[in-house]
Order: structure tokens, then sequence, then C-alpha cells
């Protein structure tokens, strides 16, 4: 199974050694599930850790 869904949310706090920014940020998820016995066994998230570090100001956004 697939699935695609959006976090919002305030950098309130330290994350991966970045000191918090009181940015907001708001980033696209996706999420693959495999699904056995009508149950979720496993997860493999991926979410766009990239984008946050931009909306974050960690990361330039790209010029064009």
């Amino acid at each position: 199974m697939l699935t695609r869904f959006r976090s919002r949310g305030t950098h309130q706090g330290e994350l991966w050694g970045i000191p918090p920014t009181g940015r907001e940020v708001e980033i696209t998820n996706m999420s693959m599930s495999r699904i056995e016995g009508g149950k979720m066994v496993e997860e493999w998230p991926a979410p766009d850790r990239l984008g946050m570090m931009q909306q974050l100001g960690v990361i330039d956004q790209p010029s064009g």
C-alpha cells in the first residue's frame, strides 16, 4: 500500500543538532507499507527531508 500525506509543525526544539528556529514547516510524506493478513507488518516512510531543511533555512533554496 502507498500513502501520501502532509505534515505541518513549528520547529520548537532541537532537531538533528539544529537549534529551534521557530519557523513553520509543511512537508509531504510518502509511506510504503506491506500488508499481511489484513494488518500492516512493515513500513518504509519517505518524508521530504530536503524540503524541510530548506524551509528551516539550513539548506539554501535553489534559484531559478
